[in-house]
């Protein structure tokens, strides 16, 4: 298991490699506390339970963007999963799609989860 600072090791040379790169044209920042690299306002990367770098998504981030950034990645031998998609709440809050409930179909059952295939 990686150290706290490990982590954040590895965020800073990510944060390094990304100055003037296409891909974190709209910012990107460490947020330490969450030993999380932050990118614009539609993704950020951080470190999951197994230790892999892992990258989500806001929902509404433009597919161009993700591109993008998903190429930088692989461009640069950096291995990374990607995590599930987020939203922010009112209360600036990280929501994962998987927080959410499901929704209801009008007959009232359970709407179809299209992650979870057919």
């Amino acid at each position: 298991m990686l150290t706290s600072h490990e982590k954040l090791a590895r965020l800073r040379q990510l944060y390094e490699l990304s100055h003037g790169q296409e891909p974190f044209d709209e910012g990107v920042s460490i947020e330490e506390e969450m030993d999380a690299l932050i990118i614009g306002d539609w993704a950020f990367m951080t470190f999951d339970e197994a230790d892999n770098l892992a990258l989500s998504f806001h929902v509404g981030a433009h597919p161009v963007s993700v591109s993008k950034l998903t190429r930088f990645l692989c461009q640069h031998d950096i291995e990374f999963v990607l995590y599930e998609s987020f939203t922010i709440s009112d209360d600036d809050e990280i929501i994962f799609d998987s927080d959410l409930e499901e929704p209801e179909s009008e007959g009232g059952g359970t709407m179809l989860d299209r992650r979870r295939g057919l």
